[in-house]
């Protein structure tokens, strides 16, 4: 093939074809056949799940909120209305 560029057009548009009907009868399998070994597959290789693994907490926003502390009683004022 590397000495003839229209072979190795066809051999690469063969396979792109092949990627194409094999993704789509696995997408077919996992969302109309409910095919759950189908579906992990897919959630692996196109969006990077992995299974155990902890989530990077790098990636997760932290939220810190300070609260002021308790006024003691002392500084409260009792107002009586009459």
């Amino acid at each position: 093939m590397s000495e003839d560029p229209e072979l190795a057009e066809a051999f690469e548009v063969g396979r792109e074809l092949e990627r194409q009907a094999l993704h789509a009868a696995l997408y077919k399998a996992a969302t109309k056949n409910g095919d759950k070994i189908a579906a992990m597959f897919l959630l692996k290789a196109r969006h990077g799940y992995r299974e155990g693994e902890k989530t990077d907490a790098a990636q997760q926003p932290t939220v810190v909120i300070n609260l002021p502390g308790a006024t003691p009683l002392a500084n409260f004022r009792v107002i009586d209305h009459e």
